[in-house]
């Protein structure tokens, strides 16, 4: 694999990484319950982690990190926000909604861990993609909780 393909494909995680981490901004500010949102922020905040650190492996590498999310985030963000909408901030939506967005992520890290993608940038990728795996399980944890319940909301 060529640095070129490497940092290619380094920028397409921080897109990935960039639309999770405002879309777990979005859903903390959307849900009406404290620890969902606190658990929403977290996430949030691990997600911007991921970004400084994949744009710093592209500028090791002497590329030029991408500055923007996607338009498919953009969008999401905007069905997340008509979701709670439609559902008074609802905990199981939006659980439901994150949930779907972790799929998408851990199918963005996983078609990179099984590239040939190699030394640091692997090692930083497999370390997220772990992460990226954990919180997709949280989030199919959560969903399986709130569905079908009413998730108390905090007023």
């Amino acid at each position: 694999m060529t640095t070129e393909d490497t940092i290619q494909h380094l920028n397409q995680l921080t897109e990935t990484c960039k639309d999770g981490e405002l879309g777990y901004r979005t859903a903390a500010t959307s849900v009406h319950n404290t620890e969902l949102a606190s658990v929403f922020s977290e996430y949030s905040k691990q997600r911007g982690q991921f970004v400084r650190a994949l744009e710093r492996e592209v500028e090791r590498l002497n590329g030029t990190a991408d500055q923007s999310g996607t338009l498919g985030a953009t969008l999401f963000r905007g069905w997340m926000h008509l979701k709670s909408a439609l559902t008074g901030g609802d905990g199981g939506a939006i659980v439901a909604a994150c949930e779907s967005g972790e799929e998408v992520a851990v199918g963005a890290y996983e078609m990179v861990v099984n590239s040939d993608i190699t030394g640091v940038a692997r090692v930083l990728v497999e370390k997220q993609a772990r992460q990226i795996g954990e919180a997709h399980a949280h989030m199919l944890r959560l969903k399986v909780e709130t569905s079908g319940a009413d998730f108390p909301k905090n007023e």
